[in-house]
């Protein structure tokens, strides 16, 4: 057939297996593009299992919504029992344990896995622990408040320092655990650089929980009154590692392409949206505890940016996906996702998914006299 997007000769299938589209079905039909990790979603979703773990595929996915999900039931009844500082162990380490599955499953580490672990999560553990009492140190505990004979003051300036100047300086050291595999050959794909990111930060995460929230576990008794901790509960279980493992992969995925075909536009866009929005999500969060609005609101403007950067890595994925597509050549392989054996470029043309983002227990063998597309193609 011919692709009715990029208009090549591709396998007589659903999907272009060159760009990834799906074919219109019915004469008229307008020819669909999804997101390359999952096509029978939108780029622009908040799902989060197929923007930060996106080799699990559709069967994946849904083992790993339940896992979570029974992660945070478990965490909901240990606060329901007055059991305060089990939950807030349980919810520094949830989701850096589920991603550890993750890696451990679709083998992203292929025959390195110790370099990996210790390297994207240990790594970013360990820096977060250094940098964590470092800015601690220099910013204070309460930036940006004093108080007076009135009530707390809130201080603009310093508070506006610490919400930009700390956000910057993890954003700088946040990704160098994940940057130290970029130079190895078996990592040569940007979703490997999203992969590694994300684990570091979800790594630095940990750390700044353990740092941050030593005092609760350490003072509070094994048994405590439940007041207002649901609220920094659901943030350091769900909303802190999304961000710092949104940003930081981010960061290394545009890095990770740098130098192989330089996209220098995207991977400055990716930095200032990974900058942006933690700073947006650290800014709005002292002025709203300074302020002491309502904790809700705290928890709202957090998701608000949150599912932005989401949505930002799901936009700079699609897109790293199809430039690295655009390069392969066809070759007989058997999808990671929907298992049929195909012959393919970047595409799997049965389901429509980026093979760049399939378990890489899925063997690609190309075929001989099966050209790619030529040199410096683009989708």
């Amino acid at each position: 057939m011919i692709c009715s997007n990029c208009h090549r000769e591709a396998p007589d299938a659903s999907f272009c297996t060159w760009c990834g589209t799906r074919q219109a079905s019915e004469p008229g039909d307008r020819p669909r593009q999804q997101f390359a990790a999952a096509p029978n979603e939108s780029i622009v979703s908040l799902s989060v299992l197929t923007t930060l773990l996106p080799h699990l595929g559709e069967r994946g996915v849904n083992e790993y919504r339940w896992a979570f999900g029974v992660g945070i039931l478990v965490l909901l009844g240990l606060y329901v029992a007055g059991l305060i500082t089990a939950a807030f162990i349980v919810a520094a380490i949830l989701v850096p344990v589920v991603y550890v599955m993750y890696l451990y499953e679709v083998r992203i580490y292929r025959d390195a896995p110790l370099p990996v672990m210790f390297g994207t999560i240990g790594g970013g553990f360990v820096l977060g622990i250094v940098a964590t009492i470092i800015l601690d140190r220099i910013v204070g505990d309460r930036p940006g408040t004093s108080d007076t004979a009135l009530g707390s003051v809130i201080d603009m300036g310093p508070l506006l320092i610490a919400a930009v100047l700390v956000p910057l300086v993890q954003e700088i050291i946040k990704p160098l655990p994940a940057l130290l595999l970029r130079n190895r050959p078996a990592f040569g794909q940007s979703i490997d650089g999203l992969t590694f990111g994300v684990a570091a930060g979800l790594g630095y995460a940990a750390a700044e929980t353990v740092i941050h929230f030593s005092s609760v576990v350490t003072g509070l008794p094994v048994r405590s009154e439940l007041g207002l901790w649901i609220f920094p509960l659901v943030s350091v279980a769900v909303l802190m590692p999304l961000l710092h493992g949104s940003t930081t992969g981010l960061i290394t995925a545009a890095v990770w392409r740098l130098g192989r075909r330089a996209l220098p536009r995207l991977a400055w866009g990716a930095g200032l949206a990974a900058v942006g929005g933690h700073i947006a999500f650290s800014v709005g969060g002292q002025v709203i505890l300074a302020a002491r609005l309502n904790p809700v609101v705290g928890l709202i403007w957090q998701a608000l940016v949150v599912g932005i950067l989401l949505i930002a890595v799901r936009v700079l994925l699609d897109r790293l996906l199809r430039e690295e597509a655009a390069e392969m050549g066809l070759g007989r392989t058997t999808c990671g996702n929907c298992g049929s054996s195909v012959l393919a470029a970047g595409f799997c043309p049965v389901c429509g998914v980026a093979l760049g983002a399939t378990p890489t227990s899925a063997v690609r063998s190309a075929d001989a006299g099966l050209p790619g597309p030529a040199s410096g193609a683009t989708r």
